[in-house]
């Protein structure tokens, strides 16, 4: 069954991937946070944010709020938006679970 789940996520990485984004850079931030975390989830290494974080409702919200505010700092390249709009959207998806 788990390995499954990453076939599945591996096959959204994979149409991500072959979207077509106005913002290469943008993309490639966003892919990369994708990866990463697909990654570290498939470690298991409990080091890992993905992996120690409790995901409830009220914690996904938080972290989501986070990484937006992170995305929104001027200094930001759009790489670094791109990272952190994954990252928000992994934690919306994770707190649609929770409720």
């Amino acid at each position: 069954m788990q390995e499954r789940r990453f076939s599945d996520a591996e096959r959204a990485l994979k149409e991500v991937k072959n979207k077509k984004f106005t913002n290469e850079e943008y993309k490639a931030g966003y892919v990369n946070a994708l990866d990463g975390l697909l990654l570290s989830v498939r470690s298991g290494d409990e080091r890992d944010f993905c992996n120690k974080v409790a995901f409830t409702s009220e914690n996904s919200k938080n972290y989501r709020a986070e990484f937006k505010e992170f995305s929104a700092k001027p200094i930001r390249t759009s790489f670094d938006r791109g990272y952190f709009a994954a990252w928000q959207d992994l934690m919306q998806y994770k707190y649609n679970l929770e409720k």
